[in-house]
Protein backbone atom coordinates (compact mmCIF):
# COMPACT_ATOMS: atom_id res chain seq x y z
CA UNK A 1 0.00 0.00 0.00
CA UNK A 2 1.20 3.39 -0.72
CA UNK A 3 2.13 5.64 1.89
CA UNK A 4 -0.81 7.83 2.19
CA UNK A 5 -3.34 4.69 3.01
CA UNK A 6 -0.43 3.69 5.10
CA UNK A 7 -0.90 7.19 6.90
CA UNK A 8 -4.67 7.50 6.73
CA UNK A 9 -5.17 3.90 8.71
CA UNK A 10 -2.72 4.05 11.31
CA UNK A 11 -4.56 7.52 12.11
CA UNK A 12 -7.89 5.17 12.28
CA UNK A 13 -6.02 2.53 14.19
CA UNK A 14 -4.66 5.22 16.53
CA UNK A 15 -7.93 6.92 16.98
CA UNK A 16 -10.61 3.83 17.50
CA UNK A 17 -7.71 1.55 19.11
CA UNK A 18 -6.80 -1.87 17.63
CA UNK A 19 -10.08 -3.88 18.06
CA UNK A 20 -12.59 -1.17 16.06
CA UNK A 21 -9.96 -0.41 14.01
CA UNK A 22 -9.93 -4.54 12.30
CA UNK A 23 -13.76 -3.64 12.50
CA UNK A 24 -13.46 -0.46 10.75
CA UNK A 25 -10.82 -2.03 8.12
CA UNK A 26 -13.77 -5.22 7.59
CA UNK A 27 -16.08 -2.28 6.21
CA UNK A 28 -13.83 -0.97 3.96
CA UNK A 29 -13.11 -3.97 2.18
CA UNK A 30 -16.51 -4.61 2.26
CA UNK A 31 -16.34 -1.29 0.60
CA UNK A 32 -13.63 -2.13 -2.48
CA UNK A 33 -15.68 -5.72 -3.19
CA UNK A 34 -18.87 -3.19 -3.80
CA UNK A 35 -16.54 -0.95 -5.80
CA UNK A 36 -14.83 -3.66 -7.36
CA UNK A 37 -18.04 -4.74 -9.07
CA UNK A 38 -19.23 -7.71 -6.31
CA UNK A 39 -22.86 -6.96 -6.49
CA UNK A 40 -24.08 -9.46 -3.17
CA UNK A 41 -21.78 -8.32 -0.20
CA UNK A 42 -22.98 -9.16 3.13
CA UNK A 43 -20.68 -7.93 5.93
CA UNK A 44 -21.02 -9.39 9.29
CA UNK A 45 -20.44 -7.42 12.38
CA UNK A 46 -20.93 -10.70 14.63
CA UNK A 47 -21.77 -14.32 13.97
CA UNK A 48 -20.14 -15.80 10.62
CA UNK A 49 -18.08 -15.01 8.59
CA UNK A 50 -17.13 -11.29 7.97
CA UNK A 51 -17.90 -10.94 4.47
CA UNK A 52 -19.10 -12.61 1.57
CA UNK A 53 -18.87 -11.72 -1.76
CA UNK A 54 -20.21 -12.74 -4.67
CA UNK A 55 -20.11 -11.76 -8.44
CA UNK A 56 -22.13 -11.90 -11.24
CA UNK A 57 -19.54 -14.20 -13.20
CA UNK A 58 -20.24 -16.74 -10.06
CA UNK A 59 -17.01 -16.22 -7.81
CA UNK A 60 -18.11 -16.74 -4.28
CA UNK A 61 -16.03 -15.60 -1.45
CA UNK A 62 -16.65 -16.25 1.93
CA UNK A 63 -13.83 -13.83 4.38
CA UNK A 64 -12.45 -14.51 7.55
CA UNK A 65 -10.92 -10.71 8.07
CA UNK A 66 -7.67 -10.15 10.23
CA UNK A 67 -5.89 -7.14 10.95
CA UNK A 68 -2.23 -7.61 12.55
CA UNK A 69 0.79 -5.04 13.30
CA UNK A 70 2.71 -8.75 13.84
CA UNK A 71 3.60 -11.11 11.87
CA UNK A 72 0.87 -13.73 13.32
CA UNK A 73 -3.00 -13.62 13.30
CA UNK A 74 -5.22 -15.77 15.68
CA UNK A 75 -7.68 -17.89 13.99
CA UNK A 76 -10.49 -19.85 16.12
CA UNK A 77 -12.14 -22.62 15.89
CA UNK A 78 -15.43 -20.27 15.11
CA UNK A 79 -13.53 -19.18 12.72
CA UNK A 80 -12.92 -22.23 11.20
CA UNK A 81 -16.13 -23.56 11.42
CA UNK A 82 -18.01 -20.44 9.89
CA UNK A 83 -16.25 -21.22 6.47
CA UNK A 84 -16.80 -24.42 6.88
CA UNK A 85 -20.23 -23.54 7.44
CA UNK A 86 -20.35 -21.12 4.02
CA UNK A 87 -18.96 -24.13 1.75
CA UNK A 88 -21.75 -25.56 1.56
CA UNK A 89 -23.59 -22.90 -0.52
CA UNK A 90 -20.61 -22.87 -2.90
CA UNK A 91 -18.56 -19.92 -1.09
CA UNK A 92 -14.52 -20.31 -1.68
CA UNK A 93 -13.03 -20.24 2.07
CA UNK A 94 -10.47 -16.90 2.49
CA UNK A 95 -8.59 -15.74 4.75
CA UNK A 96 -8.06 -12.45 4.18
CA UNK A 97 -5.14 -10.52 6.37
CA UNK A 98 -3.80 -7.02 6.57
CA UNK A 99 -0.83 -6.49 8.23
CA UNK A 100 -0.80 -3.09 9.05
CA UNK A 101 2.78 -1.64 7.82
CA UNK A 102 4.15 0.29 5.07
CA UNK A 103 4.26 -1.52 1.48
CA UNK A 104 2.02 -4.42 2.93
CA UNK A 105 -1.59 -5.16 1.46
CA UNK A 106 -4.64 -7.55 1.97
CA UNK A 107 -2.98 -11.17 1.16
CA UNK A 108 -6.17 -13.11 0.40
CA UNK A 109 -5.59 -16.93 0.98
CA UNK A 110 -7.62 -19.85 0.40
CA UNK A 111 -5.89 -22.70 2.95
CA UNK A 112 -7.78 -26.01 2.77
CA UNK A 113 -9.57 -26.27 5.95
CA UNK A 114 -9.10 -29.74 6.68
CA UNK A 115 -5.60 -29.31 8.07
CA UNK A 116 -6.39 -25.83 9.83
CA UNK A 117 -6.49 -25.84 13.47
CA UNK A 118 -7.50 -22.59 16.08
CA UNK A 119 -3.42 -21.11 16.16
CA UNK A 120 -1.93 -17.67 15.93
CA UNK A 121 -1.18 -18.53 12.26
CA UNK A 122 2.02 -17.34 10.94
CA UNK A 123 1.62 -14.58 7.53
CA UNK A 124 4.31 -16.59 5.86
CA UNK A 125 2.16 -19.94 6.00
CA UNK A 126 -0.83 -17.62 4.11
CA UNK A 127 1.18 -16.97 1.51
CA UNK A 128 1.39 -20.43 -0.22
CA UNK A 129 -2.11 -20.13 -0.77
CA UNK A 130 -2.80 -16.87 -1.87
CA UNK A 131 -5.34 -15.68 -4.53
CA UNK A 132 -3.38 -13.19 -6.30
CA UNK A 133 -5.73 -12.36 -8.77
CA UNK A 134 -8.29 -10.87 -5.85
CA UNK A 135 -5.77 -9.26 -4.68
CA UNK A 136 -4.61 -7.70 -7.79
CA UNK A 137 -8.45 -6.45 -8.19
CA UNK A 138 -8.98 -5.56 -4.85
CA UNK A 139 -5.93 -4.37 -3.30
CA UNK A 140 -5.83 -1.11 -5.56
CA UNK A 141 -9.90 -0.52 -4.94
CA UNK A 142 -9.39 -0.59 -1.17
CA UNK A 143 -6.76 1.95 -0.92
CA UNK A 144 -8.96 4.21 -3.44
CA UNK A 145 -11.99 3.69 -0.41
CA UNK A 146 -9.69 4.27 2.51
CA UNK A 147 -8.29 7.88 0.79
CA UNK A 148 -11.87 8.31 -0.29
CA UNK A 149 -14.11 7.94 2.94
CA UNK A 150 -11.09 8.75 5.85
CA UNK A 151 -12.09 12.10 6.57
CA UNK A 152 -15.59 10.30 7.20
CA UNK A 153 -14.45 7.38 9.01
CA UNK A 154 -11.91 9.83 11.19
CA UNK A 155 -15.30 11.78 12.12
CA UNK A 156 -18.07 8.78 12.13
CA UNK A 157 -16.09 5.55 12.60
CA UNK A 158 -17.51 2.41 12.05
CA UNK A 159 -20.94 3.56 12.33
CA UNK A 160 -20.96 5.88 9.04
CA UNK A 161 -18.94 3.22 7.05
CA UNK A 162 -22.41 1.27 8.60
CA UNK A 163 -24.48 3.65 6.88
CA UNK A 164 -22.38 3.77 3.35
CA UNK A 165 -22.64 -0.24 3.34
CA UNK A 166 -27.01 0.38 3.88
CA UNK A 167 -26.70 3.22 1.38
CA UNK A 168 -24.82 1.11 -1.84
CA UNK A 169 -27.26 -2.27 -0.53
CA UNK A 170 -30.10 0.06 -1.23
CA UNK A 171 -28.42 1.31 -4.19
CA UNK A 172 -28.50 -2.40 -5.82
CA UNK A 173 -31.86 -3.21 -4.55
Amino acid sequence: MKVNTFQHLQQIRDKFGPGIFGKIAQKLLALAFREAGFSHIVERGVQGVDIDAANILGKKYALEVKTTDGENIPISRENIEALKDRTKDGYLPVIAALRVQMFEDWIFASIPLGGLKPVSLPLSRLRAYRLQDLETSICPTFEAVVNQHFSNVLAGGEHYLSQVLAQRRSERH
